[in-house]
């Protein structure tokens, strides 16, 4: 019998194949601290390395916050294609800087492309997804983050020993050139964005192509509350929306400090090099997992008892790993702190895309994950300076895990969510213009 594949598959399988782009270019910066460390013509120390890991996080802040002024009025398809072109360049230009200030900036540039393009390729995947498997295709394309990672760590083992650490840049430069086309090519426009600009033939098109629920009832192009900010702070989403940039910011922190500094911490606990890379890879590994199982999961039982109880799980498998128990143990802990970063961010960006409107879908990822970079940047920087200071590997490991605790608690915080409805002639929509019936 032959399996139905879905005709968003598409859709899912650009935007996976743009993220382990993303995911690449981002996770790789661990895997070569070691080699910027030893690197004598820079002469770099714990602080200087810190520093240039949290420039990625500044420039993911301000593409995040880019994204969310652009992306719901540029349209979701060029603000992706632009965002994949700019971290892909930038990884180029690492590969050949001169000096650390040029590498500085190459890797902001980095951030800033990959700020630009998480919201974005949430919010197309959201809109294009089947309401009541919403988080698993969102996980679909976003495990692309944590393949991407996946691929730095194998691809460490064998390139920084023997090329160095701009082979590693070099490396995550060119696939683009190979994909770009095709995305040019196949990405679709989103119906919500179409419709809201007028194209309401467009829109309808790409809804018939790929099986979106919908009526011929246009969006009103007139603002209401549920656009730009305004559907952010209204009455009944304040809090929520505060609540969603706090977890999101601290999520980050967690995952970018842990994923900037595990190998570094793990070569100071007395681990070989080779060892402590490949500690990185199966992080990465269980970010995979945890964001396919954590989708799953969430579909079934709701957002937020899942990602609760993974930002949980990272901070007990931290605990965990600082009391140094046996090898296997160890990786087996590695992996399930996987889980509770990487996998506990792909499930915010759904929790935080259902409670929006698709016309503002992206502004609510982009804020959010914009604010939330404020701890991608202190996450290495943070971990650095605990470094620098001389804060043993356990204490630096227990530091980690109290900001994934308070994420818990403010994820149990979030309060149900109201009903989305937009303004459509007084006409019921369909999921592609914006209506939620997903499970929180």
């Amino acid at each position: 019998m032959r399996a139905r594949i879905s005709p968003t598959a598409p859709v899912v399988g650009l935007c996976l194949i743009a993220l382990i782009l993303e995911g690449y270019d981002l996770l790789m910066y661990g895997t070569v601290v070691p080699s910027l460390l030893a690197y004598t013509p820079w002469d770099l120390d714990a602080t200087d390395v810190g520093m240039l890991g949290s420039l990625t996080g500044i420039g993911m802040l301000v593409g995040a916050l880019l994204a969310a002024a652009v992306a719901d009025r540029w349209g979701r398809r060029r603000t992706l294609l632009a965002a994949v072109v700019m971290f892909s360049t930038a990884m180029g230009a690492c590969a050949i800087a001169p000096t650390p200030e040029l590498f500085g900036a190459g890797r902001f540039a980095v951030g800033l492309g990959a700020g630009v393009l998480m919201p974005t390729a949430a919010a197309t995947l959201i809109e294009f997804a089947e309401p009541r498997a919403r988080a698993r295709s969102v996980a679909m394309g976003f495990v692309g983050t944590c393949i991407g990672g996946i691929l730095a760590g194998v691809l460490s083992l064998w390139l920084v020993p023997t090329h160095g650490f701009r082979s590693m840049f070099l490396a995550g430069m060119v696939p683009a050139l190979m994909f770009l086309p095709l995305m040019l090519a196949f990405l679709p426009e989103s119906p919500a964005y179409l419709a809201s600009r007028g194209e309401h033939a467009a829109a309808a098109a790409v809804a018939d192509r790929y099986r979106l629920a919908h009526t011929a009832a246009p969006i009103s192009t007139a603002p209401s509350r549920e656009r730009g900010l305004r559907a952010l702070f209204g009455t009944d989403r304040t809090f929520t929306t505060l609540l969603f940039w706090c977890m999101t910011l601290l999520c980050l922190l967690v995952l970018f400090g842990v994923a900037t500094w595990l190998p570094a911490l793990m070569k100071s606990a007395g681990y070989p090099l080779g060892a402590s890379l490949s500690f990185l890879l199966t992080l990465n590994i269980g970010g995979a997992l945890g964001a396919l199982g954590g989708a799953v999961l969430a579909d079934r039982y709701g957002m937020k008892p899942v990602t609760a109880a993974f930002f949980l799980c990272a901070a007990i498998a931290l605990l965990l790993v600082a009391t140094a128990p046996p090898l296997a143990v160890v990786y087996l802990l590695v992996m399930l702190a996987g889980v509770g970063t990487t996998g506990t961010q792909i499930l915010l960006n759904t929790f935080i895309g259902s409670h929006y409107p698709a016309t503002s879908r992206a502004t609510g990822l982009g804020m959010a994950l914009g604010v939330g970079r404020i701890g991608a940047i202190v996450g290495p920087t943070y971990g650095g300076v605990l470094v620098a200071i001389g804060t043993g590997t356990n204490w630096q490991l227990a530091a980690f895990a109290v900001p994934a605790v308070v994420g818990a608690i403010l994820t149990v915080l979030v309060p149900r969510r109201t009903p989305i409805r937009n303004v459509v002639d007084a006409h019921p929509i369909g999921p592609w213009s914006g209506a939620d019936h997903s499970r929180i």
